[in-house]
């Protein structure tokens, strides 16, 4: 047992001189009875690392400057945008506005686009009695014996908007051997549901050229070198044959003021009844017209059942001499 005592006297020795606090090396104060060694066993507390902070060294002293007194700027407006404002925050101060600043001009309204024009309809062509293209031949004779001297050619077309007249006459056989002649009218201008109203007339012949134009704005015909106040109605010495098929007059007397390219007179119209014409293609019945002015006659003779075509036309010049025009050949295209 001693010695079992002497091992664990000389353990907790060790024991005390490595946790002591109070443990010195051996040889100091020997002569001092050794020190009684209480121990006491307490759980250390966490260990915190303590991190020193450098502290800036001091700044030198400097003498500050006296600070300006501070204006206030002054507030700059601008006038909102609708695409960049921005909504206010809740419980924000209101922007502060310019006190006499104009309220902004609103932006005029988009207008509406216009309305499309109405676009007019086109006009509609005239009905009238001629045909739309048409050629008759007449043969040209001279006395009560009818001696053939020539032939004359009529052509025209019109659409019910404007019209074309043309007439050809020249000799034949002996008489153009010992007299040859041509002679040339024509006519065109506009058709009207008054029938036809002529612009442009020229009437050629081997020793000439006579010519009359109208001018409807104004008013007036031009011809031989000067003009002359026209009113409606009047027509050249071609178109006055088709305008008076397409009047038909039954009866009576009419006025028709007619230029000839050297003058502009008033041609007396008259209604003398029907008779019948003697064709190649037989026997018609027409209405005779006599047609004066001066001392030149024109008879005409229109054929009702022939589209109001001009079937005879007979010439009586001043010495009374008769030239008479029989249609032998009509070749008649109706309008599309």
């Amino acid at each position: 047992m001693p010695i079992a005592l002497a091992l664990v006297a000389s353990a907790l020795i060790h024991a005390v001189a490595l946790l002591g606090p109070g443990w010195a090396l051996p040889g100091d104060n020997e002569d001092d009875p050794p020190p009684v060694i209480e121990a006491v066993l307490v759980k250390p507390a966490p260990h915190l690392e303590e991190v020193s902070v450098a502290k800036p060294p001091p700044r030198p002293h400097v003498d500050k400057p006296r600070p300006r007194p501070v204006v206030a700027a002054a507030p700059v407006f601008t006038m909102p945008s609708a695409a960049t404002e921005a909504p206010a925050a809740p419980g924000a101060a209101p922007a502060e506005t310019l006190p006499d600043a104009a309220p902004p001009v609103p932006a005029p309204p988009v207008a509406a686009p216009p309305a499309p024009t109405p676009v007019a309809a086109p006009p509609l062509p005239v009905k009238i009695a001629l045909p739309g293209k048409g050629r008759v031949r007449y043969v040209i004779t001279r006395g009560e014996g009818g001696f053939v001297v020539g032939q004359t050619t009529h052509t025209w077309q019109q659409d019910g908007f404007t019209y074309k007249l043309q007439s050809v006459a020249e000799t034949t056989g002996l008489a153009a051997l010992f007299k040859p002649a041509r002679v040339m009218q024509s006519s065109q201008g506009e058709v009207t549901v008054a029938g036809l109203k002529p612009h442009e007339f020229r009437h050629e012949r081997v020793n000439g050229l006579d010519t009359a134009s109208f001018d409807w704005v104004r008013g007036v015909v031009a011809y031989a070198g000067r003009e002359d106040s026209v009113a409606a109605g009047a027509q050249d010495m071609l178109s006055m044959y088709y305008q008076l098929v397409l009047l038909a007059p039954k009866s009576g007397v009419l006025e028709m003021p007619i230029a000839t390219g050297r003058k502009l007179e008033n041609y007396r119209v008259e209604v003398l009844g029907e008779e019948i014409v003697a064709l190649p293609a037989g026997e018609r019945r027409a209405s005779r017209l006599s047609i004066r002015s001066g001392n030149d006659t024109i008879e005409l003779w229109i054929a009702a059942d022939m589209r109001g075509l001009p079937l005879k036309i007979r010439f009586t010049d001043r010495k009374g001499e008769i030239f008479d025009q029989v249609a032998q050949d009509i070749d008649i295209q109706e309008q599309q």
